[in-house]
């Protein structure tokens, strides 16, 4: 089985350099999200107290291979827990949602659709005084889908989960008698 990490993520966390970091990101994509062009776009957050631009990895749904800046916001994640019994589980919860995402998660509210998400993570390692990172990104937990969110006056909260394609129907085709009456004896 091959790693969803890279060697410098695992590093990061085996050793806890001083001097380097992990920056965690998310990204959000629906229908209902789209730029000021009405072209597709998402919402893209680090976890950080900072504003980074960060290379896509070339596979991404959008901008693959791209630079794309993720806005600086303080939410609280919990990340998927490996279990065999069931599927793991991303929350998370966001309080004074800030104006640059508020207008995509109304017209998102008004769209009967679910979101993707997707959860990053870039080794940033200091060069001079800056921080910087290299290329893609060093772990990607994607697949997952946003079906459940609730909204108050102070908190945006949301769960998203992994497909559940254990069950699911196969194959999805649906064999009724008016599509194939032969199947049900039945001769024209």
């Amino acid at each position: 089985m091959v790693d969803p990490w890279s060697a410098a993520l695992a590093e990061a966390y085996a050793v806890a350099p001083a001097d380097d970091f992990v920056i965690h990101t998310l990204e959000l994509l629906h229908p209902a999200f789209v730029d000021g062009d009405d072209e597709a776009d998402s919402i893209r957050v680090a976890l950080d107290g900072r504003a980074w631009d960060l290379e896509l990895e070339a596979g991404a749904p959008l901008f693959g291979g791209e630079v794309k800046r993720f806005e600086p916001l303080s939410l609280k994640v919990s990340l998927p827990e490996q279990s065999e019994t069931s599927f793991g589980s991303l929350n998370l919860s966001l309080d004074n949602v800030p104006r640059t995402i508020w207008p995509k998660l109304q017209a998102a509210a008004r769209v009967r659709a679910s979101a993707q998400v997707i959860y990053r993570e870039w080794v940033a390692v200091k060069s001079g005084s800056e921080y910087e990172t290299d290329g893609p990104p060093d772990m990607i937990i994607d697949q997952l889908t946003m079906r459940v969110v609730t909204a108050t006056q102070l908190r945006l909260s949301g769960t998203a989960s992994f497909v559940d394609l254990l069950n699911r129907s196969f194959p999805r085709m649906t064999f009724d008698m008016e599509s194939y009456p032969a199947l049900f004896g039945v001769s024209e």
